[in-house]
């Protein structure tokens, strides 16, 4: 019997070829985009899962009242090893560490590189798989270094390397040599490596830290740049941390970090979804809401078109009900057919997922988790899918067709037309609404991505190209960057070059609180600091609105350079009403005076209003990272390979890790990019499968409505009639569309720009552009279709009767 179901629903799948390559099509693209999102979604909730205790493993998170006062996955640097000393009853292991860029040599070969020098106690809390050495000793020498796999293959072309030597430069220009003590597995991605661009797989001994003098970070309170980690004791609530660590800061914290800061832990396993405002989180939801709506619209063309094509088989279920059969057979009948349907087309979105996966991920910056790393039970998700689309699919055709008297369905009729048309016409419009939302969010995103790359920041960003420098933090290596950056300058290449600390990437190495000298502490205003030779505003071409730069000589020690912006919070109403004042800085006795003040520029990126800005001469704070070139116009590949070997000829011992300025901005829209080709994907599919719905259901209407269309041509009908007639009834549609996707998208738009300080204004744009385009597409595959129908001799749509 069962048999015999599938056999039918085989036989009329064939018969009617058409619609079933519509419905698989439609279906298999819309299961297809479901998929690749799922798998997106599940690497982002797998994050963290595969560390032991990450229940247990909690990250100590700030909350900044001034967001400039430091950054949310780090916090105080002694408050990770004073939270385990003074409540071990909580606490059963910690680690703190810290983030630093270096330059790596092994042989003749140099790398920059991200490591973490930090406790000793690494592998006692994350306890990650070790391939070569001992986890309980790998961190006890002084020079002590542990690798991945993967470094270890980068520096020495294998794995077991325990014993080898690797030298690592420090701040003030030393190259010691550090002993590779350990080698871990590569691991997955998670927070601990990759809570920032590039991660960090080399980790160092405590020792290091005053090799690289950082041992400030962990002494200081005021030391607000250091991750620190704790392992509860089994048992323990994360809320009983509550009150110890807001006791160890009112303890020893300043008055201004203790009215500005609250720290509170994380578990490991929900960290990444958090990190950043939640935005993995968010990226996750919003592309998950747009598959199911697009599956959605995939399922209404199913069900539109099957219910269409229903009424060709009206007889069929009269002569069927007439020799004895039940409704729930005539029912199971149609689902089964449909459930058919929907295996066709999950087998074809299976294998377009596996052809599609490389381009997707690449798409959203982030690998695809293979289909062998999911969990046994997914074994389910095919049948789920499977059942509940058919079902989805064929339960209103099944039940409206099983429900007509025998009599009228030998006739041919059905019962109910217009509470059928109206709803299929229901349906439609739901499917077009989705997709006129879809489409003009999808150019608001693309104006908005447009708008940050396209308007002026307050500086030049075109031409220029950053490099990380050697460090030697002391007045002579200052001195020597000076010498460094004028032999650059003088290439015919270069038009200006500079040294600094910053650049105008978004990556701030903190803020400085900043009065006015007759004023006390509790009046400072937080702002970005920017250290710099005296060539940066002519380097990165940002105007004076008043006085002068810095000049490069030891009297820029007692000099501040503030921006438009620092000078009206400092109560300035006017940048001449600054000039020559003293300032201070707190936890600085130096008075300092206030020589220029610069024109506003954006520092980091357009979602937050232009913050105050200061500049501190690299002279009165010897610390440096980049050297800044711009060029002249000319031939860009030319200009960079010229400046390579100037480079080898004066770093010879650094690598030459070139960056246009341009692409380093770009990064800090790396969220709103990966939208923007999201949205634009998402427009396509659901493009895709409307105009594959109006194809099927045209379709479907030409078949039935042959000879009313053959008796109009005989009452004086032309072509051009017969396809108004049909432009017509998707016209009413397409307005209903118009009206319902108007404000819906308009609101979705509005909320989203709202998180941005500067934005574009929506418009009637891409309200019109949506509304026209998808109307002329839906024209012209109607036109296409009805062509033949108008030009066919009504004689032929007659000739039966």
């Amino acid at each position: 019997m069962i048999k015999n179901y599938f056999l039918v629903a085989w036989r009329n799948v064939m018969k009617h070829r058409f619609f079933a390559l519509v419905n698989v099509w439609g279906l298999a693209i819309g299961i297809t985009f479901v998929l690749m999102i799922g798998a997106y979604a599940w690497g982002e909730l797998q994050v963290n899962r595969f560390i032991k205790n990450n229940d247990r493993i909690f990250l100590l998170k700030s909350k900044w009242a001034n967001p400039e006062m430091g950054v949310e996955f780090a916090t105080l640097g002694p408050l990770t090893k004073a939270l385990q000393d003074n409540y071990p009853s909580l606490i059963e292991k910690a680690y703190a560490h810290d983030a630093i860029m270096v330059v790596v040599t092994v042989g003749d070969k140099h790398y920059r590189e991200g490591v973490h020098p930090g406790d000793s106690t690494f592998f006692d809390v994350f306890n990650f798989p070790v391939l070569y050495g001992d986890p309980r000793t790998a961190l006890d020498k002084p020079n002590a270094v542990v690798l991945t796999e993967k470094k270890a293959k980068q520096f020495f072309g294998k794995t077991d390397i325990v014993g080898q030597l690797l030298k690592i430069q420090s701040f003030d220009g030393r190259n010691d040599n550090f002993e590779v003590t350990a080698v871990i597995k590569d691991l997955p991605f998670n927070t601990i490596t990759n809570y920032a661009k590039p991660g960090n797989e080399i980790f160092l001994a405590p020792a290091s830290l005053r090799y690289f003098g950082r041992t400030f970070g962990f002494t200081s309170w005021q030391s607000p740049n250091i991750v620190g980690y704790v392992l509860l004791k089994p048992g323990v609530k994360p809320e009983q941390l509550k009150g110890p660590l807001a006791t160890l800061i009112k303890t020893n914290a300043t008055p201004e970090i203790q009215k500005a800061l609250e720290v509170y832990p994380v578990a490991l396993k929900d960290c990444y979804m958090g990190m950043y405002k939640g935005l993995a989180g968010r990226m996750v939801a919003i592309f998950s809401y747009v598959a199911l709506f697009i599956l959605l619209m995939a399922i209404i063309n199913f069900v539109n078109i099957s219910v269409g094509n229903s009424l060709t088989r009206l007889k069929e279920i009269g002569v069927r009900k007439a020799m004895g059969s039940r409704r729930w057979q005539l029912i199971f009948q149609f689902i089964t057919e449909s459930v058919l349907v929907v295996t066709f087309a999950f087998v074809v979105s299976v294998v377009l997922f596996f052809i599609l996966r490389p381009m997707f991920a690449q798409l959203i910056g982030k690998e695809l988790p293979s289909p062998a790393s999911f969990p046994v039970w997914f074994a389910v998700l095919p049948v789920m899918i499977i059942l509940v689309t058919g079902l989805l699919a064929g339960l209103y055709p099944a039940f409206v067709l099983s429900a007509q008297p025998s009599v009228a369905a030998l006739k041919g009729k059905l019962k109910n037309v217009q509470e059928k048309l109206v709803f299929r016409r229901s349906l439609i419009t739901v499917q077009f609404v989705t997709a006129i939302v879809v489409f003009i969010v999808a150019i608001v995103i693309d104006k908005q991505v447009s708008f940050f790359f396209h308007t002026d920041l307050g500086y030049d960003k075109d031409h220029i190209v950053t490099v990380p420098v050697p460090r030697d933090w002391t007045a002579t290596g200052v001195k020597h960057m000076e010498r460094m950056r004028d032999e650059f300058r003088a290439m015919p290449e270069i038009k200006d070059a500079s040294f600094s600390y910053e650049i105008t990437d978004g990556w701030s190495s903190g803020a400085y609180m900043v009065y006015r000298a007759e004023n006390d502490s509790s009046t400072a205003v937080s702002m970005t600091s920017i250290i710099s030779d005296e060539r940066f505003p002519a380097t990165y071409n940002i105007k004076m609105k008043e006085g002068a730069f810095y000049s490069g000589t030891s009297a820029d020690s007692s000099k501040l350079v503030i921006t438009e912006a620092a000078a009206r919070s400092l109560g300035w109403k006017n940048p001449a009403d600054a000039m020559n004042k003293p300032v201070r800085i707190h936890n600085i006795n130096t008075v300092m005076y206030v020589s220029g003040v610069m024109k506003d520029f954006h520092f980091g990126t357009m979602k937050d209003a232009i913050a105050p800005v200061c500049f501190i001469d690299v002279r009165f704070n010897n610390i440096y990272r980049y050297l800044s070139f711009r060029f002249v116009p000319g031939n860009p590949s030319k200009q960079i390979a010229a400046l390579e070997r100037k480079w080898r000829e004066v770093f010879s011992n650094a690598p030459f890790d070139f960056k246009f300025l341009d692409d380093s901005i770009a990064q800090l829209y790396e969220t709103e990019s990966q939208m923007q080709k999201a949205a634009r994907v998402a427009t396509v599919v659901s493009m895709m499968i409307v105009l594959l719905g109006v194809l099927g259901i045209v379709t479907l209407s030409i078949a039935r409505r042959s000879k009313e269309m053959g008796i109009r041509k005989v009452l004086g009908a032309t072509s051009v009639n017969i396809i108004s007639l049909f432009v017509k009834e998707f016209s009413w549609i397409m307005v209903i569309s118009n009206v319902v996707a108007w404000p819906l998208a308009w609101y979705l738009c509005h909320r989203w720009l709202m998180d941005y300080a500067y934005s574009v204004d929506i418009g009637v744009g891409p309200f019109l552009i949506v509304g026209m385009l998808l109307l002329a597409l839906v024209s012209v595959v109607i036109t296409g279709m009805t062509k033949r129908l108008a030009s066919t001799n009504p004689v032929k749509s007659l000739s039966t009767e």
